[in-house]
């Protein structure tokens, strides 16, 4: 039996006569040149090159392509017009299954000109229409990988030479030893851009977010950091325990107890008579209030005074170390100390029992006051007989400072020295002190005879105890936890005279002194502060605390309380905070004046615009910082002056080897001298370029995008239409052959 023919033979053909151009000629068939004996079939080659791209090249791969990209371009515009560029980005557009579609697409335009070789002068428009898709998919490519998206927010009467990048973020951890600050080190850290609660959808049941359905699939693609962090120091480790992208605050309930105490009241009347009456049960509410002044001193405590006169303290912690001090420097009654107390710090699990006497007394003359068996030494102690208060300063070989203020009555009031790692507690003997005649009649000794009880809330969210019978402490320990359906009780200073039972009827646990943190829903208008709760151990030791991220601000203002954090581990400690990436602009940008006007009769803003310079950084070196206020450490460049950069007017800045396009983007304030953030804004210098100073000031946010792919992306767009109108021309032209032949 023959191999069947591919082809039909030509004696079969059945064709017009009029076709037939010369009826004498014979059609002979073409012979097929014999493979030779190395060489394999035209038909395998065929097969393994031409039959895929002919696969790959096809309308229906490229229509496929384009049935799934288009809807997915189409839900990404909703999904950031509802949430923002950030969720867009990470949901669909920086997504690597997005990127693959992208890759298949431009592979299928690819072959599709490939199979159009050797390419003639009738594909011109198919070749110009795909060649600047191709193009445009370069260009695209480039801005992915090369652009350049930042902010900076300059106060005005500033200038800034670096950009924060607000997606891209790290932890900063500095480590300091007994003998000095060493280097910084920086662990990436990308949390994406939801709330980690956020990722079980089961918990948007009571919120009312739009594409929950095709939101909750596509955000479990995205990448993010999680777990355990690498980080490069040694007895290290740094997890990442949850993320909230949008949080706030809120006051925590008091925390309430009921107390009995064992021991009766006695009374007095007119006549003499001695009376006993037994105690009753008393309610108490204690609630942390906490008064944030950037930086400065704060309340972290709350006190109540019984009908007895007993007091209840009540604390938060804010690290484990804090807690051991708590529980471990006690008073020594075996030091034979003045009447002025004793101050007992703890350091690397150890105390140091100092006399307060003695301490006045060696550093009087402005002398510092060595620590034995630490690295520090004490500056600048001050004793406030009133309180009575000490304070002093703790310096390290490092030259690294940190205040320690101590109250013998209120110690819930303490100002720890959380950067140095040392706690301390100031005691006072009321027997002692009554022989100082400066405190023959002072109030004191009536409230340090009388019973305390101090709570401390721990980093852990449990609550701890110490009872003082105004000599010593007598008893220490862990509140027991509540058992299921049942409230806590436990007794303290059992079979002593000052015994008491108490009973913990509320106690709601916080995240910060006084407040609890609460997660926002993602989207536009909503709150962005970012918190993280980490698990960091060092040298065997734990703590787990949550980390604000720092201001996204070219002036590095003073971190805030829960801004920054300290770990302590064996006879060294690391400083953490969260910050984020910056890039070099290779120049300066200076705000000179902000405006921002309002809708008549309302006070949202319909206006608002930035007047800044471009500028040169003088004489600038390494250790410079990025930004200044000083006119004379910059100039502005010849074309710089007097930019006005408005919310639809941007402006572009060459140079550096990149193009920068520059928006305004937001601003804060404005700031009143009654406002502290004023005072670290503006030096209260007038503007040389103003007559008065400030009774205000703002803070001006412009976005900076370098695109280097912008130009292959107008050159793609312009390839693509002008193919279009060159496929319709032609189109056009054959219409008139087309119908000819049709008659």
């Amino acid at each position: 039996m023959s191999k069947r023919r591919k082809y039909q033979d030509v004696s079969e053909l059945v064709l017009p006569e009029s076709s037939l151009v010369n009826h004498s000629r014979k059609y002979t068939e073409p012979k097929s040149p014999a493979p030779t004996k190395n060489s394999k079939p035209t038909t395998d080659i065929h097969h393994l090159i031409v039959a895929p791209l002919r696969i790959l090249g096809s309308i229906t791969v490229g229509i496929i392509f384009l049935a799934i990209i288009l809807p997915l371009l189409a839900w990404g515009t909703l999904i950031e017009s509802e949430y923002g560029a950030t969720v867009s980005r990470f949901t669909l557009y920086d997504s690597p299954w997005f990127a693959l579609l992208w890759i298949g697409f431009g592979l299928n335009i690819f072959c599709a000109l490939l199979l159009r070789l050797p390419w003639k002068h009738s594909h011109l428009p198919f070749i110009v229409a795909h060649s600047g898709i191709l193009v445009l998919l370069a260009g695209c490519y480039l801005t992915w990988n090369n652009g350049e998206i930042a902010q900076i927010t300059l106060p005005e009467g500033t200038v800034g030479t670096k950009a924060i990048k607000p997606d891209q973020q790290h932890f900063t951890i500095r480590p300091i030893s007994e003998n000095k600050s060493q280097d910084s080190l920086n662990i990436p850290f990308d949390p994406g851009p939801f709330s980690w609660d956020d990722y079980d959808t089961s918990n948007w049941n009571q919120q009312n977010r739009k594409y929950r359905a095709s939101l909750g699939l596509a955000m479990q693609w995205g990448h993010r950091d999680k777990g355990k962090l690498q980080v490069p120091l040694k007895n290290m480790t740094i997890e990442v325990l949850n993320y909230f992208a949008g949080s706030t605050t809120e006051s925590v309930p008091p925390l309430e107890l009921s107390i009995l105490w064992k021991k009766t009241m006695r009374t007095t009347n007119d006549l003499g008579e001695v009376k006993e009456t037994p105690r009753n049960w008393e309610r108490v509410q204690l609630e942390i209030k906490p008064q944030d002044y950037f930086n400065r001193m704060e309340i972290r405590g709350a006190q109540a005074e019984m009908t007895g006169g007993e007091r209840i303290n009540y604390r938060a912690a804010i690290s484990m170390t804090e807690i051991e001090a708590f529980q471990n420097a006690l008073p020594n009654q075996n030091e034979n100390t003045g009447n002025r107390g004793q101050v007992v710090l703890y350091y690397n699990e150890k105390n140091y029992v100092l006399d307060v006497d003695r301490l006045l007394r060696e550093t009087e003359n402005n002398q510092r006051f060595r620590l034995d068996g630490t690295p520090f030494e004490l500056d600048k102690v001050q004793f406030h007989p009133r309180g009575p208060i000490i304070s002093f300063t703790i310096i390290t070989a490092g030259s690294e400072t940190d205040r320690l203020t101590l109250f013998p009555d209120n110690p819930e009031m303490n100002i720890q020295a959380q950067r140095a790692g040392v706690f301390g507690f100031y005691w006072l003997n009321p027997e002692k002190l009554a022989q100082n005649p400066d405190y023959a009649d002072h109030p004191i000794l009536q409230r340090l005879i009388l019973p305390r009880l101090d709570i401390l809330q721990g980093t852990d969210k449990k609550l701890y105890y110490r009872f003082w019978n105004g000599q010593n402490i007598i008893v220490n320990g862990i509140v027991p936890e509540r058992s299921t359906g049942k409230k806590t009780q436990f007794s303290v200073a059992e079979q002593t005279p000052d015994e008491a039972e108490i009973v913990v009827e509320r106690f709601v646990s916080q995240d910060l002194p006084g407040l609890r943190i609460r997660s926002l829903p993602v989207g536009k208008g909503h709150e962005s502060v970012q918190r993280v709760q980490l698990r960091v151990t060092f040298d065997g030791k734990e703590d787990i605390f949550w980390l604000r991220a720092v201001e996204r601000s070219v002036v590095p203002l003073p971190p805030e309380r829960d801004q920054i954090r300290y770990v302590h581990g064996n006879t060294r400690s690391v400083q953490i905070q969260w910050n984020y990436d910056t890039v070099e602009l290779g120049f300066g940008i200076f705000l000179k004046r902000f405006e921002m006007r309002t809708e008549p009769g309302t006070r949202m803003s319909s206006h608002y615009s930035s007047l800044v310079d471009f500028v040169e950084m003088r004489n600038r070196s390494e250790n410079q910082q990025d930004f200044s206020r000083f006119p004379n450490d910059f100039r502005a460049y010849e074309n710089g002056h007097d930019i006005l950069i408005s919310m639809n007017n941007p402006s572009i800045f060459k140079g550096t080897g990149r193009s920068y396009r520059i928006y305004q983007s937001s601003y804060a304030g404005p700031y009143h001298p009654n406002n502290p953030w004023f005072y670290e804004l503006y030096d209260g210098n007038i503007f040389s370029w103003e007559t008065i100073p400030r009774e205000s000031l703002y803070m001006s946010t412009l976005s900076i995008n370098d695109d280097p792919g912008r130009g292959l992306k107008y050159l793609g767009c312009f390839l693509v239409v002008l193919g279009t109108a060159l496929f319709m021309y032609r189109k056009n032209e054959t219409k008139p052959i087309v119908s000819e032949l049709k008659k």
